[in-house]
């Protein structure tokens, strides 16, 4: 096991990128040890080189692989590190764990301190949808009364994948009330996700009269993915719009309608 163990550290990419893969896979404990070092390397002196960034996100990664019984006892407690680095490689190597104590933590961090924090937790649950919607949903919907309009966003984004019902009402409230564009734009963009035609209404008011162009975008292609009778009109309004990105948006969704099967008339360029 030396020789992997020597491996994980290597000079060459292709030789560290190999022995990851092996160690992630090895029962062995010593090898399981030397992964743990590696995440933490930047607290103990070592690793102290171009690479190090990438070997300690590779360890991470490489740990939430394991089937060590104690590796996700030891990234849930890495995850209540007071230093942010670590808190971060946690996020990374609970994103492959796959469980409900990974889903339950990764949500939490969704209100971390730290952006890099949040963003590596966010990313982490978009790869376990499943595991989200069947452990995850109602601690996200928490989520969406969070102060933070930097925790609301994400909060939105994920149940807006997870086509919970449940999360409608909520998203709505935010689409409808909230004073944050950031918060009302991922607001939008899970009721898209969530495919429930009964934001149609919400969203057809979003596009026309919300204040900020990035939402007036989101909510054309919300209102595309949502494929009601009424969409194609409301789209065809939207060209209009006095923002160039709204009108790219609802240009791309109208052509998706069109390329799905519906409206087939419908030509883009075509005079009114």
């Amino acid at each position: 096991m030396d020789s992997i163990i020597n491996a994980l550290t290597s000079d060459d990419p292709k030789i560290r990128e190999a022995a990851f893969e092996t160690a992630a896979e090895s029962t062995d404990a010593s090898v399981f040890d030397r992964l743990i070092e590696l995440v933490q390397a930047g607290t103990s002196g070592e690793g102290r080189t171009s690479t190090k960034g990438n070997v300690r996100e590779a360890a991470a990664i490489a740990v939430g692989r394991s089937t060590n019984e104690r590796a996700g006892s030891l990234l849930l407690e890495l995850m209540t590190s007071e230093d942010p680095t670590l808190r971060s490689l946690a996020a990374i190597g609970l994103g492959q764990l796959q469980t409900a104590a990974a889903v339950s933590a990764l949500i939490s961090a969704l209100s971390d301190s730290v952006n890099t924090v949040r963003n590596l937790a966010e990313r982490g649950l978009l790869s376990m949808i499943d595991v989200v919607c069947n452990n995850g949903v109602e601690q996200l919907l928490e989520l969406l009364n969070h102060p933070a309009p930097l925790t609301r966003s994400p909060a939105a984004r994920v149940l807006g994948l997870t086509r919970d019902p449940r999360a409608l009402d909520p998203l709505l409230q935010i689409l409808r009330s909230d004073r944050q564009w950031l918060a009302r734009l991922w607001a939008v963009k899970g009721l898209g996700d969530l495919a429930m035609t009964e934001a149609f209404d919400a969203l057809a008011e979003t596009i026309q009269s919300d204040e900020k162009n990035r939402v007036r975008a989101a909510a054309a292609e919300a209102i595309g993915k949502l494929r009601t009778p009424k969409s194609k009109a409301l789209l065809q309004q939207a060209l209009k719009d006095e923002d160039g990105g709204v009108r790219k948006v609802a240009e791309e969704a109208l052509s998706a309608l069109h390329q799905a099967g519906f409206e087939e008339d419908y030509d883009p360029f075509a005079e009114d």
